[in-house]
């Protein structure tokens, strides 16, 4: 072990519900980021036909 690191603790394995509400979050997380990253490219669209010059 290199001097000066601490030792991470193994972090107990998760109970099956919880792996199934970290699932779903994650999902609901891939969904917004999604949402977001199509509204960006609807942004940068119309800014482009509406502001050619830039």
């Amino acid at each position: 072990m290199l001097p000066g690191r601490t030792v991470r603790k193994a972090t107990p394995p998760a109970a099956p519900a919880e792996r199934e509400v970290v699932a779903e979050c994650a999902l609901q997380l891939r969904r917004i980021g999604d949402k977001w990253d199509l509204r960006q490219k609807i942004l940068n669209l119309l800014t482009k036909l509406f502001c050619p010059e830039t």
